[in-house]
């Protein structure tokens, strides 16, 4: 009899496993999204398999098809697929090899995982463990570069960056600061839990004032510290609050060399870019900016096609320079994503891309208290994206598209009752911060 009994227990296990195979599939793509999300920090290779796992396992759990139905209802899903069409569309009418438009078509796969991630965390539990996850992964990077900044460890590259570069270092560790200041802000906690969201929220941007020497992570850290710090408040409560960041960043651009000298000297390559007789950093981008403007004066309405830009520039600087001058070097990426887009597809591409940012920033299928985090991260991209095509890189634009898709992902009602996203009187705030 007990041999028996063990027997239908067993079974009865079994089945249930089998039953639950689609959520654990789910699960498993949830897992490796979060592994993909660290790995970009880090690593290509690893970020690049997490990512194949991820769109493997969401296949896999046969759920695909429904939880997609589900999100193609949001303007923020269905305006994004209106850009790629026209992304495809261009494919028709570009002048180069058929290689070089599958290319350029490929490196909006990060729109294709925004979606994914949109559909998949649409648990409250797996959105903590992202976050979690993440800050536990860069905090490991932040004591690396701190190790070596104080020399007491050597690595192949300088602290300043250690994860990869500089740029991605600078956002990952922005990114991770506003997460910290999120929970810190929005989330019950014990008062331990606060004082350690606090100091590494405090650490890491100690970190991108004075070691991580890039642009784009004090955009990011700024905005998104405004778009946390003054939404929701009292007009007084703003005004103190704006007065207190004002402080801080004139302290900061004062007191830190590395921001002096960054925002400096990039002001000083730009307006001294016509005399300048070496390329720089600033000074290249304004080129870039000012021949891709050239160019749309005969292609405004279409653009040179998906594709088309490094063979449009390349013509226009080799009979606008002499070829000793570092000015007619070519380029395939202006360094700003919004001409990137308007060169190669017309000002209807422009406009459709637009419209899905302002889509995402208008989004209300997610809680209310992850809209303001996503806002944040949203705003720094858009404003870095004047300088880079951040929309689009592998690191910066996955890392982007991660947290949009897992913060905006709406939790659907359960026991019959009110959504906390669809109760005015119910938020995060209201409930302990823990990963289960």
């Amino acid at each position: 009899m007990a041999v028996a009994e063990a027997g239908r227990v067993c079974m009865d296990r079994f089945k249930g496993t089998f039953h639950d195979m689609p959520t654990l599939w789910i699960d498993v793509a949830r897992a490796w999204a979060i592994i993909a999300t660290v790995g970009l920090l880090y690593s290509p290779t690893v970020a690049s398999v997490a990512l194949i796992t991820t769109y493997v396992a969401f296949v896999a759990s046969g759920q695909a098809v429904v939880r997609l139905r589900q999100v193609f209802q949001r303007p923020a899903v269905y305006l994004g697929l209106v850009f790629l069409g026209v992304v495809l569309i261009g494919v028709s009418y570009a002048s180069v090899p058929w290689s070089d438009r599958w290319i350029d078509v490929f490196k909006w796969r990060t729109m294709l995982w925004f979606i994914v991630i949109l559909s998949i965390f649409d648990e409250e539990r797996w959105k903590r463990r992202l976050m979690l996850g993440f800050v536990v992964g860069a905090t490991v990077g932040l004591i690396g570069s701190f190790a070596a900044a104080g020399g007491w460890i050597t690595f192949r590259q300088g602290p300043n960056a250690l994860l990869r570069n500089y740029v991605t270092q600078g956002m990952g560790f922005a990114v991770a600061a506003l997460v910290c200041f999120w929970m810190l802000v929005r989330a019950t906690l014990s008062w331990r839990m606060r004082w350690l969201g606090l100091v590494l929220g405090l650490l890491f941007v100690s970190n991108i004032v004075f070691i991580t020497t890039g642009r784009s992570g004090y955009v990011v850290l700024g905005l998104g510290l405004v778009v946390l710090l003054l939404g929701n408040v009292s007009p007084v409560q703003r005004f103190i609050v704006a007065l207190g960041l004002s402080v801080a960043a004139t302290l900061v651009f004062t007191l830190s060399p590395p921001v002096h000298d960054k925002v400096t000297i990039g002001i000083s390559e730009w307006e001294h870019e016509t005399e300048s007789p070496n390329m720089t950093g600033m000074g290249v981008r304004r080129v870039f900016y000012v021949n891709t403007l050239e160019i749309l004066k005969d292609h405004w309405l279409l653009g040179v096609g998906t594709g088309g830009f490094r063979q449009a520039y390349t013509e226009h600087v080799t009979k606008k320079y002499e070829p000793s001058d570092w000015r007619s070097g070519s380029t395939g990426d202006p360094h700003n994503q919004y001409l990137a887009v308007f060169a190669q597809h017309g000002i209807g591409g422009l406009a459709a891309f637009l419209a899905w940012i302002f889509a995402i920033a208008r989004d209300e299928g997610g809680q209310s208290a992850y809209r303001k985090l996503a806002l944040a991260v949203l705003c720094g991209w858009c404003v870095t994206s004047l300088f880079s095509s951040h929309f689009r890189t592998f690191a910066e634009g996955h890392l982007m598209m991660t947290f949009l898709g897992a913060l905006l992902a709406a939790v659907p009602p359960q026991g019959g009752q009110q959504s906390p996203e669809k109760d005015p009187q119910s938020s995060l705030c209201d409930r302990p911060f823990q990963l289960a």
